[in-house]
């Protein structure tokens, strides 16, 4: 009781001398909460503001976080700014985010709604957990200043954290060790996070056991406990909306009798009105913040009052701002790699890019690590710095590999490819090490083969060599003045060979060469129609880019592929024919000589605001020195860019125009009217025939549509309206599912 009244007098300003002749000790503690627990960053911000210096501080889950970024020497200010900034949604997602997949592997990523992998020939069911390799970069990164130091009480604030014992179920404090692999520990929420294994012991998140640690804090000397409470204890029913907010509820029964003694510790408790968010509500950081700095406002007189009375007793200097410490970039004396099973670590090694002897900052070192995880082979990264003195340290580093198979599958329908059932393997170290190979399928009645295989190559692993082999079966038809006049059945296969250079994760150049064979079937009809078959070799170079933010409605980034080469060593025979009657070729000005042919497709997502985004993309082909007709003509139209040759283009069906060369340019507005819920308006216009083919001049096309579309696990569900001003007719388009 004595203490009690001590406290009061104190922070209300009365108490005129101390009963003792040490300062009393304030310790702040942040629970845990998943989301909620940025609300903790306003209750900071207002210690900062009123001069209030803290001697210990406690957290757990997302309070660890927050708390050892402030006892390492942030300000609430500087966190609240890196706060705002992280993608939270995608550090707390059990997929990679687009951003860290490399090049190479892109075009693959996320397109399947089932990814089943396999391990020594058997199904091994993914369970759903976060490995958390981003946030794991990210803690890695922000507590650089700290790489160090392994005592947590020679922070600039002592700081422990609280995990649990999975196998035990009993109190782990943390206070040693690594700082990130400890806050990662505390925030393991069983069977959402894995588990993190700390001298022997797999740890999962503090909250089961003790989530408002000012026991440990009253333990470590705090005299004056301030507590900022996010959990809010258990939930009701109808508060239980999301599978992180049942497994909460779930893991933290224990708590739930252990927070109430914790509240009987706490001097100054504090609890944000955070009702209707959860800990899953990543979407509404700002939201939480802006909570949390309006309680830290009211909570501000309390403070203050709390730091003018105790500077008035024992005057000390004010703490500054921002207490980091100041720490140079590191020497790399030595790397070690633990972990690697069917992996080369010579492999490894390559892609890291790192020398021992050579000096480094986080952010390189990030991507250094990034860099090998994005090729797929790894399913968590993970890194320790062990000081050797004199600025040079060891870099230690753990590898969990990802299963070497993987079965996938999805669904798709098109307006013009109709039901699709798409079957993927993909298999790493098909054969020889450091090389992925796939094979997909879609079953369908126009169905299409794709295999791949690509094998790392240089000392960086920076070059690839690939081979691939294609093959799609699909209906054709021909249009004359936007009516369709005639039906093709076509078969188009190729077999082709590449190198490529990686410049970085998101640009590759490269050159090669690829058999094509393509075979036009007319159906019966009255009118002048193309029938045969014709192969050739085209020898080519590529530019690649994708820095697209994701798959699926990307609100930021650029696409661009870009192909030029040499149609040459061609063998056709084709017949034009009416009824009976068959026209020699040369005698319409047909040849199938060599000629050289270039395309490109750029699509750009400019950010518009939090929930839209500008869409511009440009294509373009060209075949020049060419006299042919259909066969390898440029196809104008269609919405979702997968045909051969096709020139995407609002208002027409795919294929309506058939040109040797055309340019168009489409401009959009993305605007995600609801979650998942988008409203993209289109408009398009191109010229075409560019060489006089069909026209003593060039022909240009406008078109317009608005689609709207749904996001989903499925893939995108898209129903779009559309019109041409040359067609002049309201056409509709629905593209479901992921497409092959």
């Amino acid at each position: 009781m004595l203490r009690i009244f001590f406290i009061l007098m104190l922070t209300a300003g009365l108490y005129p001398y101390t009963l003792s002749a040490q300062r009393a000790k304030v310790g702040v503690t942040l629970s845990g909460g998943g989301a909620k627990g940025l609300a903790h960053i306003g209750i900071l911000q207002a210690i900062d503001s009123a001069g209030l210096r803290v001697d210990y501080l406690t957290g757990t889950s997302m309070g660890s976080i927050v708390g050892s970024l402030y006892a390492i020497g942030y300000s609430g200010d500087s966190i609240e700014v890196m706060a705002r900034k992280l993608d939270w949604s995608g550090l707390f997602s059990n997929q990679p985010v687009m951003d860290d997949i490399s090049y190479e592997e892109r075009s693959e990523y996320n397109r399947y709604m089932i990814e089943i992998p396999f391990e020594y020939g058997k199904p091994k069911l993914t369970s759903g957990v976060i490995s958390g390799e981003q946030l794991w970069l990210e803690l890695a990164k922000m507590h650089w200043p700290v790489r160090d130091v392994k005592d947590f009480s020679r922070f600039n604030i002592p700081f422990k954290c609280i995990a649990t014992d999975v196998a035990t179920g009993d109190i782990v404090t943390l206070d040693k060790g690594e700082i990130v692999q400890s806050i990662r520990a505390s925030m393991a929420i069983p069977s959402v996070f894995t588990a993190v294994r700390i001298d022997g012991r797999k740890l999962v998140d503090g909250g089961v056991v003790r989530n408002f640690p000012t026991t440990t804090v009253r333990e470590m000397g705090a005299d004056i406990v301030i507590g900022s409470n996010v959990s809010g204890g258990l939930r009701t029913a109808d508060e239980l909306n999301t599978p992180i907010d049942i497994l909460y509820q779930l893991g933290f029964y224990k708590d739930a009798a252990d927070f109430v003694e914790a509240r009987k510790l706490t001097d100054v408790y504090i609890e944000p009105d955070l009702k209707g968010y959860s800990a899953a509500s990543f979407g509404s950081v700002d939201s939480i913040i802006e909570i949390g700095k309006r309680k830290g406002r009211e909570m501000y007189p309390v403070f203050k009052r709390m730091a003018d009375s105790l500077n008035a007793l024992y005057p000390m200097a004010a703490l500054p701002k921002n207490r980091l410490p100041v720490v140079p970039d590191i020497e790399i004396a030595g790397i070690a790699v633990s972990g690697l099973v069917h992996s080369d670590e010579k492999f490894f090694r390559g892609r890291l890019g790192l020398e021992p002897g050579g000096c480094y900052t986080p952010d390189m070192i990030r991507e250094a690590i990034l860099n090998v995880y994005g090729t797929r082979f790894f399913k968590q990264i993970t890194y320790n710095l062990r000081p050797l003195g004199y600025g040079r340290s060891e870099l230690d580093i753990q590898v969990e590999e990802n299963p070497l198979t993987y079965v996938k599958f999805a669904l798709h329908y098109n307006t013009y490819t109709s039901v699709s059932a798409i079957v993927n393997v993909t298999q790493r170290n098909f054969i020889v090490p450091n090389s992925r190979a796939l094979v997909s399928a879609a079953i369908s009645e126009n169905p299409r083969l794709r295999a791949e295989f690509f094998k790392y190559l240089g000392r960086k692993r920076n070059v690839g060599f690939g081979l691939g082999a294609y093959y799609e079966n699909n209906p054709m038809s021909y249009y004359v003045d936007f009516r369709k006049l005639q039906e093709y059945r076509t078969k188009y296969a190729n077999v082709s060979g590449h190198l490529q250079l990686m410049l970085n994760r998101v640009m590759a150049i490269g050159a090669g060469t690829r058999w094509e064979y393509i075979r036009i079937k007319p159906k019966i009809s009255p009118f002048v129609d193309i029938d045969g078959n014709t192969n050739h070799l085209n020898t080519f170079v590529y530019y690649g880019l994708n820095t697209l933010n994701r798959q699926l409605f990307p609100t930021r980034g650029a696409k661009i592929d870009f192909e030029a080469g040499l149609i040459h060593s061609q063998n056709p025979d084709i017949r034009v024919r009416s009824g009976d009657h068959v026209y020699p070729l040369d005698s319409l000005g047909f040849n199938f000589d060599s000629y050289q042919r270039m395309s490109l497709k750029m699509n750009y997502y400019i950010p518009m605001g939090r929930k839209s985004s500008l869409n511009l993309n440009g294509y373009a082909g060209f075949n020049f020195n060419y006299n042919q007709d259909i066969v390898n003509d440029f196809r104008i139209g269609g919405i979702t860019d997968f045909s051969r040759n096709q020139i995407p283009f609002v208002g027409l069906y795919d294929g309506e125009i058939n040109t040797a060369s055309v340019a168009s340019i489409q401009l959009g507005w993305q605007y995600e009217a609801l979650r998942n819920v988008f409203a993209i308006p289109r408009v398009s216009g191109a010229i075409y025939d560019l060489n006089g083919r069909a026209s003593p001049k060039y022909l240009y096309l406008t078109g317009y549509g608005l689609t709207l579309a749904y996001s989903t696990k499925l893939g995108p569900l898209e129903a779009t309206l559309m019109y041409s001003d040359q067609a002049q007719i309201l056409k509709a388009y629905v593209n479901l599912g992921f497409h092959f």
